[in-house]
């Protein structure tokens, strides 16, 4: 009887060390609806596939294979409402960590809430940081946005014969593209460029006919800013119409390299406005030379629920859900300092195979909370609905289209 009760006794010793550990809890903040539902239903399925990935790898090693389990949050596109979801999750929900896809409006509105309750959070989409406890993949607004299309114009006329001496800003009329807006104004005389008048664009319009009608009406040879998804498939619509020729339109990101603008566009408006006179500027394409990339837009593209090809928003969901796993299992604990520490510190070199955003020196994050090494890239659309890369050259996958004749 003896030797029974040892085995049962040993039996016990062990049960607890071989229990699951307790799931990691992220809480997720999306536009799953209201106008920016586009950006923030690509960016959770790809979020949220590239998590079930993770999980399905094993987890965090680190931390005893613990799986992320994620507790999604609508913002409805609101950032007040943004907001207050943060604190929900932080406060009610009792999540480990944040993340979201989080435009910069609704980073700023969540901002003091990550400061009070001391939140760490990754963040896709905004372009900068306002808190300490928030990373973003995007550029920032000088160094990132405004100095790589100022370049690429730059670019354009000294290598590939364009003649391009004036330009007009034509931007979403909201917090980060009017900063983008600022920079350019600044960086664009520099390089020898004339500002021919900005067209703001209202974020609530439905109809951008007018503001076209205005820019053409200031003869530029070439448009640059900031343009969200919405205004930059109202633009091309206008341009359809009212058949504008010969003018460059520049901006990014989503409003000119989202694949989400065929389907409000169509084929006719799309081969005849998106693959003409048209620029895109992006974080990263599906055309990006890079094996870990390639591999992971095949997959998701044969198992995931998007209803197109995954784009750059999913591919930057895609890198926060490898961003978010690295620092755990660097951190190898939920305990916040530990894992801001992580963010500080974690760094994708080149090669990496889960490096997605192909960037000559990796990604890691410098004092802003923006990624150290910036610049993008910009793209042309093709009829099939693939993209070129034309600049930068090292990346290059084709020659920029000539402009139509007015």
């Amino acid at each position: 009887m003896k030797q029974p009760l040892a085995l049962l006794l040993a039996a016990l010793t062990v049960a607890p060390a071989l229990a699951d550990p307790p799931p990691i809890r992220v809480g997720v903040i999306m536009q799953m609806s209201g106008p920016l539902a586009a950006y923030g239903q690509e960016t959770w399925e790809a979020f949220r596939y590239t998590i079930d990935k993770i999980n399905a790898e094993g987890g965090i090693k680190k931390m005893g294979g613990a799986k992320i389990e994620l507790v999604l949050a609508d913002d409805a596109s609101l950032p007040a409402r943004a907001a207050n979801e943060a604190r929900r999750l932080i406060t009610d929900e009792h999540v480990d960590l944040l993340a979201g896809g989080l435009q910069t409006p609704e980073m700023l509105a969540v901002s003091p809430v990550l400061d009070e309750l001391k939140m760490p959070t990754i963040a896709m989409h905004p372009a900068g940081s306002a808190t300490p406890w928030l990373f973003t993949l995007n550029w920032p607004y000088d160094r990132g946005y405004a100095k790589s299309m100022a370049e690429f114009l730059d670019f354009l006329n000294k290598q590939k014969g364009f003649h391009i001496k004036s330009v007009a800003m034509v931007y979403t009329n909201y917090e980060a593209a009017q900063k983008v807006n600022e920079a350019l104004k600044r960086r664009l005389p520099e390089l020898g460029f004339t500002i021919a008048g900005e067209v703001p664009l209202d974020p609530k319009s439905t109809d951008l006919t007018a503001a076209m009608l205005r820019l053409r009406a200031m003869k530029p040879d070439a448009t640059a800013g900031l343009v969200r998804i919405q205004e930059g498939a109202l633009i091309d619509q206008a341009r359809y119409a009212l058949k504008i020729r010969g003018i460059l339109f520049l901006g990014g990101t989503g409003g000119f390299s989202d694949p989400e603008l065929w389907k409000d566009l169509g084929d006719t408006i799309g081969k005849d406005a998106l693959c003409n006179d048209l620029f895109g500027y992006s974080l990263g394409s599906p055309d990006m030379k890079s094996a870990a990339l390639h591999a992971m837009v095949e997959d998701m593209n044969a198992h995931s629920k998007l209803p197109f090809k995954v784009g750059m928003t999913g591919i930057v969901a895609a890198q926060g859900a490898r961003v978010m796993q690295r620092v755990l299992e660097m951190a190898g604990t939920t305990q916040r300092d530990a894992v801001l520490h992580a963010y500080q510190t974690v760094n994708f070199p080149p090669g990496d195979p889960y490096l997605y955003l192909v960037r000559p020196e990796g990604i890691s994050f410098a004092a802003d909370r923006s990624p150290a090494a910036v610049g993008g890239i910009i793209i042309q659309w093709m009829p099939d609905r693939s993209q070129q890369i034309v600049w930068p050259p090292a990346l290059a996958t084709g020659e920029p289209r000539p402009l139509r004749q007015p």
